[in-house]
């Protein structure tokens, strides 16, 4: 029995050396690279050109912002009579624009950001709410999932005009209330079709286990599902975010002559119109002319600010609806 023991403890020895052995040859193959193949020259050349096609994107999107940032810290006549593109600051750098423009109509400015959050705020709750109810329901299979799910298709590619949503809005006396704005801007059918993608991201046996414990669907929905695939709704609620935080047409259509519920949008077109009736006055005041360019620096920034912390929860959200859809 000893020398059996003895000789089976020496074959584990030698093939735990072995093991060893072959492990660090494929170790040194990995580092010296025998196994890692090169990129070849169109590789190469690919990565090459998605880079520089990369570079002028990003160029291309930086110079608008840049010049209106210049525009904004430059004095008045000097950005006037300046033609072009500006790199840097017309006549030195100045915040006198920025300090007209939170003194423009006592602080106009100011009511259409408080009116602006509130139309972010009431889309944004509102949207999402039905986006989840709306992609649960599609993503349940039945006999009425392919109908919904091209009703939600038809919106998105044929639109008929923003004529009959008025006269929905205003038949339901809506006009001129922030609801005019938060109802109709608050979803659309390709928020629920990505609202049913991240419900079907979800493995059907976690439904189904939860079915077998009695829970219904609600508590289906929001305790088993949603939490699984809320990243997915992330990018629904940012979409909503910018759509909202940028309305212009919807807010001009549905609540003209109700300025004291204009968005901060509305408020930069009649920053717009002053700065440029100032230039032909008499005696014009210069310094409040690159005021409209310091109302886009200032309305544009929230959203810069919030993307960044935004861009994770969309990358994932994108590649695990990729990958489990």
């Amino acid at each position: 029995m000893d020398k059996q023991i003895k000789k089976s403890a020496v074959s584990e020895s030698e093939m735990s050396e072995n093991a060893k052995s072959k492990l660090i040859t494929s170790t040194k193959g990995l580092k010296t690279g025998g196994m890692v193949k090169a990129k070849s020259v169109g590789a190469m050349i690919a990565d090459v050109v998605f880079i520089v096609l990369l570079l002028v994107a990003a160029i291309i999107c930086i110079i608008p912002m840049w010049h209106v940032l210049m525009s904004s810290l430059s004095q008045g006549d000097d950005i006037y009579y300046y033609n072009g593109i500006a790199l840097w600051a017309q006549g030195g750098i100045t915040f006198e624009s920025y300090g007209e423009l939170f003194d423009y109509e006592d602080g106009l400015i100011w009511i259409g950001y408080g009116n602006t959050l509130i139309y972010v705020a009431g889309s944004l709750l509102v949207g999402l709410v039905l986006n989840v109810l709306a992609g649960y329901c599609l993503s349940r299979t039945s006999k009425l999932s392919r109908v919904m799910s091209l009703l939600c298709v038809i919106p998105v590619v044929f639109s008929a005009g923003q004529a009959p949503l008025y006269y929905v809005v205003n038949a339901l006396g809506l006009t001129k209330t922030y609801f005019s704005v938060i109802f109709t801007e608050c979803t659309m059918g390709m928020y629920m079709i990505i609202g049913a993608m991240a419900f079907r991201s979800v493995p059907a046996e976690t439904v189904e286990s939860a079915r077998l414990d009695g829970a219904g669907h609600l508590t289906v929905m929001f305790r088993i599902m949603l939490p699984q695939c809320f990243s997915l709704f992330m990018v629904t609620v940012l979409f909503t975010f910018v759509s909202s935080w940028n309305s212009f047409i919807g807010a001009q259509l549905y609540n003209n002559g109700a300025d004291e519920i204009y968005p901060v949008q509305l408020i930069l077109q009649s920053i717009k119109e002053y700065s440029d009736h100032v230039t032909s006055a008499v005696n014009p005041r210069w310094e409040r002319y690159p005021m409209q360019f310091a109302g886009i620096v200032v309305a544009t920034l929230p959203i810069m600010i919030m993307l960044p912390f935004f861009q994770k929860q969309i990358e994932s959200g994108v590649l695990g609806g990729a990958v489990k859809g």
